[in-house]
């Protein structure tokens, strides 16, 4: 019986190891967030069958939704890569952006003021529990 980790081509072991032991998927991704962006890459391959033709009009109808819920989920899965200095500095900028108190003139800016607060906040929740599991044992 193949495990849940082979099926979705995760090979267990931290980003450094991927990189150090040269996995092919290392060099693919540049030695960035490696599990991360191949995790992406299948996910996003895997919604975009033929068959989760409904799931996907059920998630976003136009493009500009499509594009919006894809950088939602790359944010949200390389928010996982917690041994990252600068998506680390990138994700403290973005909240420090989101919730600094700036004034909305506009609908526009109470929109993109809402999805940046909605984007950090999940970022940081899946974040939260990416590490938390680390600890049930507890």
């Amino acid at each position: 019986m193949l495990s849940i980790l082979t099926i979705v081509d995760h090979q267990g072991v931290p980003n450094a190891t991927l990189i150090k032991e040269k996995f092919g998927i290392a060099a693919v991704f540049k030695n960035q967030s490696v599990a991360e962006q191949n995790s992406v890459d299948i996910a996003w391959s895997l919604l975009m069958e033929n068959n989760f033709k409904e799931l996907r009009a059920v998630i976003y109808n136009t493009e500009e939704e499509r594009k919006r819920f894809r950088q939602l989920v790359v944010n949200i899965v390389l928010a996982t890569d917690i041994c990252d200095a600068d998506l680390k500095k990138l994700r403290n900028s973005r909240w420090a952006k989101a919730f600094s108190g700036e004034v909305i003139k506009s609908e526009a800016q109470l929109t993109e003021a809402r999805n940046r607060k909605a984007t950090i906040v999940l970022e940081h929740l899946i974040q939260a529990s990416d590490v938390a599991h680390t600890m049930q044992h507890w």
